[in-house]
């Protein structure tokens, strides 16, 4: 019982002094931003959004919001939602053109092509343009113009995790038509994140805390289990002397059928 209520009490107050900073992710991107903030010395935590179904959200100490923020941007993080060809071609009209699937068509490609990005190691972002123009089938002398491809992969370290010659198979192999010498890629190495002073993180219990609140942690803990200790005992005296007064009660009972029989 003291266990119960006394990790209820520091809930209640940790809940209450945190915000979320990040919401509506998938579990995998969630725990990454995790990753980042506890590596820039940023306590967080991950839960489920009650806002969205089957997605989480990131919380962090209302005091560590700002440095949360900065460390998620320099990270890169949450990566951005880009539709896939499932969700573009999803969304339909109810009288679709030739050209709005065509463009939902080629929006679904690059997101996909993204994500395949953004799940190698060390790529930060990573951004696919498609021009793939429309194709008439009735315009038989008309030229087309050629199929086009641009990506722009931010990545850190001073080494890409993938050459430009492998980037440009991934993605011609992914549009009908595109030839490799028609993608053009720059990557970017993104610069090491600053860090301020850098905190050390410890474990108390679920909770991820620095070093130095550990002892307001424990006091609070203690006043807790102190507070619910003095309300324990509070309660069994009270029992006690309800107890007493009910045997008391009896007692005169018993006394007053005595009585009564005598006489």
């Amino acid at each position: 019982m003291v266990r119960l209520l006394s990790s209820s009490a520091v809930a209640a107050l940790v809940l209450g002094c945190s915000v979320p900073i990040a919401a509506g992710l998938e579990e995998g991107d969630a725990s990454e931003a995790v990753v980042a903030l506890e590596r820039g010395g940023v306590a967080a935590d991950k839960e489920r959004d009650p806002e969205r179904e089957g997605t989480f959200r990131v919380l962090v100490s209302r005091d560590d919001s700002a440095t949360a923020l900065r460390v998620l941007a320099e990270e890169g993080l949450p990566p951005p939602t880009t539709p896939g060809v499932l969700d573009a071609l999803g969304k339909g009209s109810l009288v679709p053109s030739r050209l709005s699937e065509h463009a939902k068509l080629v929006t679904g490609t690059g997101g996909d092509l993204e994500r395949s990005l953004r799940a190698l190691d060390g790529v930060v972002s990573a951004r696919v343009h498609l021009a793939v123009p429309p194709r008439d089938p009735l315009s038989l002398g008309e030229v087309a113009a050629p199929t086009t491809a641009s990506v722009l992969i931010r990545h850190q370290g001073p080494r890409p995790p993938l050459g430009a010659a492998e980037i440009q198979r991934l993605v011609a192999g992914a549009v009908p038509g595109l030839a490799p010498d028609g993608v053009s890629v720059v990557m970017a190495p993104t610069p090491a994140p600053s860090r301020g002073a850098t905190r050390d993180l410890a474990r108390l219990g679920p909770l991820t805390v620095t070093r130095g609140s550990m002892t307001p942690l424990r006091g609070m803990i203690a006043v807790a289990v102190l507070s619910n200790l003095v309300l324990l005992g509070c309660l069994a005296l009270l029992w006690v002397r309800v107890r007493r007064t009910e045997h008391a009660l009896a007692a005169s009972r018993s006394e007053e059928e005595k009585g009564q029989r005598k006489r």
